[in-house]
């Protein structure tokens, strides 16, 4: 009855299951048992049939084109299905008067169907598949991310700390070579000088850096490298009249600028001449950070700050030693040393822009040539420019307000005369401040690195992979910002004795604790405003510019009547810290930021850096008694010893627990492994 050639597949002989009626009939007609035997095992057949009677053949076909399936009427089939045979559906009426041929056409259809049947799941595999491939990348792309913003952070880091430790180090022989008696007024003089000189710096910058840093960002992500040239010419175009501009105004406002100071004047005069060419310099880093080349921007930083202090240095030397003036004189040439110090960074970086003008060359294969009217241009990057180019000036600004409110306030409040309200303005202006912006720096460097890699993550549209890299930025600052802040608090009296002297030491020291924690303000500030600019959100940075000088405002003058020279920089702090409240806010409104994530490894760093204080403060405070305060040599050793205490506690922390891995991942583990730590 059967065909001998077709004989059934399964292990289970055919005659065991029970037959129809209607089934012997169709045996009976020609067909063979195994056409009737799948009639009767393949419910699932049976069900796609009656649900699309219509369009069997296209859904095979779609299942077909997706992914290879055997034979139907194999037995590895029939096993699949024999859990959801259904014996009513076997059972339904054959027509019997169809022939072998037209069973074999039922049977071939409801075969078809059945590759439709199992397709799904097929179809599900590969896309579980494709997902999880996807999901991979994804995840790679992160990483590469992050490794990115580490390493550029790294060398903006770099940069960043020699720049300002050479800021820093100067001041010692500096001040050695003005003399004790004049140190402190040509400490002020120079404060105010250059607190006013900033303002004018970002005036005439314009924020055009960050706007050309994010604009490269997006168009060479875009591949529209003749867009990338566009905006790199426009911007210097620009800058150069605006450095023309704003240092004319400079010079021609210092009378007025200097509140009566007479010896304000020259030195606005001279740093006229930096304002002139600095916004060129300001262009190409912005530029080449652009493209993420953050070695060379950290480079020309730091020859930069090196010409500007042997310029420094030299003319002191100069002036004071060998008797070619006074110290008003002296501290006038040393505010003119930003000039050449700006000309030796344009140097550095076009030298690296021909040295890697391949990168920065245009692909002869470009298919984009779509290149935007340089009016528009100019009028998108003037458009984005002014919100920066406001809430980037909130930091002199703040400066600019405790320089013409201070004065005055404790004229009228207090009893202290002119001379020591001039040294309580140099000392929490100039002297602390100078050491604190060596913290802030860190802050900086990681906000250059934050916000061209922020733009090109938002070109993708993701705002996972947005929040992911904010949340990372975050995690970054912390763990750099919170034991280099509690640090400086620790080591504040050898460090103030170091750069200063003892000459009015406790007024000194206690200025530059209090001083040290407005470096977590300031730092965050700077890395949550890079945030905030990457992503596009300029308008919100302008409120919360608003939002903290009228804080500062309110509280400025009942503090500094309260607390004196420490009340300027707690008026900083909380304005900075009701700012950063509604930043954070903000950006958790528009994005997907894992706080959860985020909270276990922020707790690690507030704990070890809060121990690290704990350990360090009492071993400098033993040291500093067996030394004198007149030992500079000491207090450096002293300085020395408290750090590497610090670095190696933090450190080891760090490579203990899973904060490593956290923030440097394998590498972390390799090195620990390396150093037997774990």
């Amino acid at each position: 009855m059967a065909d001998d050639q077709h004989q059934p597949q399964s292990d289970q002989k055919p005659f065991r299951q029970d037959l129809t009626y209607q089934e012997l009939r169709a045996l009976l007609d020609g067909a063979t048992l195994d056409e009737v035997l799948g009639v009767k095992t393949d419910a699932t057949v049976d069900q796609a049939m009656q649900d699309t009677p219509d369009a069997p053949q296209s859904d095979a076909d779609s299942a077909i084109e997706v992914v290879e399936v055997p034979d139907p009427f194999v037995k590895t089939r029939s096993d699949l299905l024999s859990a959801s045979h259904n014996d009513e559906q076997a059972a339904k009426p054959l027509n019997t008067t169809r022939s072998a041929s037209n069973l074999e056409e039922q049977a071939q259809l409801m075969a078809e169907a059945s590759l439709a049947t199992y397709a799904p799941d097929e179809i599900s595999v590969e896309r579980t598949a494709v997902e999880e491939r996807n999901e991979r990348r994804q995840l790679e792309k992160q990483q590469s991310a992050s490794s990115r913003m580490l390493r550029g952070s790294l060398w903006m880091t770099i940069g960043g700390i020699a720049s300002r430790i050479l800021g820093a180090l100067y001041i010692i022989p500096w001040v050695a070579m003005i003399g004790a008696t004049y140190s402190t007024s040509a400490n002020s003089l120079y404060a105010q000088g250059y607190q006013i000189y900033s303002v004018f710096l970002i005036i005439a910058t314009a924020g055009l850096p960050n706007v050309l840093s994010r604009l490269v960002a997006e168009y060479h992500e875009k591949n529209q490298l003749r867009m990338v040239r566009k905006v790199y010419h426009s911007s210097l175009w620009l800058g150069a009249g605006l450095g023309i501009v704003v240092a004319g105004l400079l010079y021609i406002l210092a009378p007025l600028l200097s509140q009566g100071h007479a010896n304000v004047v020259p030195v606005l005069h001279a740093l006229a001449a930096a304002v002139l060419i600095i916004p060129i310099l300001s262009m190409l880093r912005g530029y080449v950070q652009g493209f993420e080349f953050m070695g060379i921007s950290a480079l020309s930083q730091f020859i930069e700050q090196l010409v500007r202090v042997i310029y420094m240095l030299g003319m002191t030397y100069w002036i004071m030693i060998a008797g070619h003036g006074d110290w008003v004189d002296a501290t006038v040439q040393s505010t003119l040393g930003a000039f050449w110090g700006a000309l030796a960074g344009i140097l550095v970086l076009l030298i690296g822009i021909v040295i890697r003008k391949r990168t920065f060359a245009i692909d002869p294969v470009e298919v984009d040539d779509t290149v935007a009217p340089s009016a528009a241009l100019l009028g998108r990057m003037a458009r984005q420019s002014l919100p920066i180019v406001l809430a980037g000036s909130a930091i002199s600004l703040v400066q600019v307000i405790d320089q013409y409110t201070f004065f005055h306030i404790m004229r009228a409040f207090s009893s202290f005369s002119y001379g020591a309200i001039d040294n309580m303005f140099a000392q929490f202006s100039f002297n602390s401040n100078k050491l604190v912006m060596l913290v802030v720096s860190l802050a900086v460097a990681m906000s250059e690195t934050a916000l061209p890699m922020l733009a090109r993550a938002r070109t993708t549209g993701d705002k996972n992979v947005v929040a992911e890299q904010i949340g990372y930025a975050l995690k970054l600052l912390a763990f750099v910002m919170l034991p280099a802040t509690l640090g400086l608090a620790a080591v504040a009296r050898p460090m103030y004795i170091l750069f200063y002297g003892a000459s009015d030491l406790n007024n000194g020291v206690l200025i530059l604790q209090y001083a040290a924690y407005t470096a977590i303000a300031l730092g965050m500030y700077m890395v949550v405003l890079a945030i905030l600019q990457g992503v596009g959100d300029l308008r919100y940075t302008i409120r919360l510019l608003g939002i903290i000088v009228i804080v500062k405002l309110i509280l400025q003058t009942p503090l500094t009547i309260w607390l004196a020279g420490i009340g300027p920089l707690m008026a900083t702090i909380i304005a900075f810290a009701v700012g950063l409240v509604f930043a954070i806010r903000r950006l958790n409104q528009r994005y997907p930021i894992s706080w959860q994530d985020l909270s276990y490894p922020l707790m690690t760093m507030l704990t070890w850096s809060v121990a690290l204080y704990l350990v360090v403060w009492p071993v400098v405070s033993t040291l500093e008694n067996f030394v004198s305060d007149t030992s500079r040599s000491a207090h450096f050793v002293i300085v020395v010893v408290g750090g590497l205490l610090g670095t190696v506690i933090y450190g080891l922390a760090t490579l203990r627990t899973t904060l490593g891995r956290e923030m440097f991942g394998v590498r972390a583990d390799a090195l620990a492994q390396r150093l037997h730590i774990k």
